[in-house]
């Protein structure tokens, strides 16, 4: 058929009938469209579209309920969670200590509990609590019908002998109120000081001088009139009148006539963020400053040198402070030298990326668990100040390398944090502009320092 078809086309088309002429048109319209470059195959079918369509309905998993919702309040005796779950009276609450070496069983025998009453009570906590971590010292209220007990998570365990069900056990939530407060301040010589005539809460003070370390320097670059603001939040135990927690929300600063402002900003998970207005984030590579209260003594560059009086190139800073004042990780990395060290004497080397290391000198003493290998956390404490190796008095030596070069850490160029995800930006707008609402709500002037005469400011 083939060799028929093609004498036909060779001899002339007056041979070529109306049928053939079809075969002829669709045999060329099979050939392949050829091109420079090799011809790209079609994709394959999704299978899943060859099947009919159903529609399927599905039940979406439940989200985990909020235990605030579920579980009762705290009261303050035992008596009145007893009459709250029995609707009966019991005894007064009394005291008892855990001590050394006794258990909640020991306990409660000790204050006059049947035995058979103790293995029924001790075997429905159990479920509740870890009764081998419970702390010596800690306080057990304890009434005929019952007893309770603060975790350390913050939660009652109550245990009752109810009189139709027997002994059973239960966490409740201890009743917590929130307050929110705004301070600002002039400073005059130490932000420390400001901070304490607008008696805001050390935790809450240290927050702030951590996220703000990021961009300033506090012992060089803070003038007197200078001016600072923050919200924060105190969470009070409403039983035992105590504060539990302190949370930072917003840290402004007037600088030299700059503004800055960060925004907390809680991810998924426990990880918190701090960004600017625009979803920068606050936080850098490395802190300039790895001591809180210290003076700067001696700075990066030539200078006569304390011990020999040679003059020589001093590559690193130092900061004058106490002996004993806490040294924290510039950055999160990973502890490649510890210990004595020449003349540095006991030192600490970290290493934070493949491009940055921290090195800190003259420490009194390490911080406990601090060795080679060891990953530690930006802000975690890894060492003391003191005066080890060939040093004139106590204080910190402090050096950044890029690259195994030491630079002058107050002046190195330091790379910023991730902006917030695009994802996320909408809801955090939502949250500056609640906080900015909060502090409008107080009635407050922000940076009152501007309001000031520059006489006032300490400004001549």
């Amino acid at each position: 058929m083939i060799r028929i078809l093609t004498r036909l086309l060779a001899g002339g088309t007056a041979l070529i009938v109306p049928a053939l002429a079809m075969a002829t048109s669709a045999v060329a319209a099979m050939e392949p469209i050829r091109t420079d470059g090799m011809p790209i195959p079609m994709p394959k079918p999704d299978l899943a579209l060859l099947y009919p369509a159903e529609t399927v309905n599905m039940t979406l998993p439940v989200p985990r309920p909020d235990p605030q919702t579920i579980l009762p309040r705290a009261t303050r005796t035992v008596a009145e969670m007893y009459l709250q779950q029995t609707d009966t009276q019991t005894g007064e609450d009394k005291l008892y200590i855990l001590k050394s070496g006794e258990g909640i069983g020991k306990l409660l025998r000790r204050a006059g509990y049947e035995a058979t009453d103790v293995a029924a009570a001790v075997e429905a906590v159990s479920g509740r609590a870890s009764l081998r971590s419970l702390p010596v010292g800690l306080d057990v209220r304890v009434t005929p019908d019952g007893f309770a007990f603060t975790t350390r998570n913050g939660r009652d365990i109550f245990a009752i002998d109810d009189p139709e069900e027997g002994w059973i056990a239960f966490s409740a939530i201890r009743p917590v109120e929130r307050y929110l407060s705004y301070a600002q301040g002039v400073i005059d010589d130490s932000i420390y000081r400001a901070a304490a005539a607008n008696d805001i809460p050390d935790d809450a003070l240290a927050e702030y001088v951590r996220v703000m370390g990021f961009s300033v320097d506090f012992q060089r670059e803070i003038r007197s009139g200078d001016a600072f603001e923050l919200l924060y939040e105190q969470q009070i135990d409403q039983i035992s009148g105590k504060k539990i927690a302190t949370k930072l929300h917003y840290a402004g600063l007037m600088l030299s006539g700059s503004q800055l402002g960060f925004y907390r900003y809680d991810h998924e998970g426990s990880r918190v963020g701090w960004y600017d207005r625009d979803g920068n984030s606050a936080a850098r590579t490395l802190i300039r400053t790895p001591i809180s209260g210290a003076r700067l003594s001696s700075s990066y560059g030539m200078r006569k040198h304390p011990i020999s009086g040679y003059n020589r190139m001093h590559k690193g800073v130092d900061f004058a402070a106490a002996t004993g004042t806490p040294i924290i990780a510039a950055g999160s990395g990973v502890v490649t030298q510890a210990g004595w060290y020449g003349s540095y004497g006991r030192y600490i080397r970290i290493r934070h990326n493949s491009t940055y290391d921290t090195a800190y000198a003259h420490m009194s003493r390490l911080a406990r668990g601090i060795s080679p290998g060891r990953r530690v956390e930006q802000g975690q404490v890894i060492g003391y100040v003191g005066s080890s190796g060939r040093s004139t008095g106590p204080h910190l030596h402090y050096e950044i390398l890029v690259n195994n070069r030491k630079v002058n850490p107050m002046t190195v160029s330091l790379p910023t944090g991730e902006k917030i995800p695009a994802e996320m930006l909408a809801d955090f707008n939502t949250k500056v502009e609640l906080v900015e609402a909060e502090v409008l709500a107080t009635g407050s002037v922000r940076f009152a320092a501007m309001e000031l005469l520059p006489s006032e400011r300490g400004v001549n």
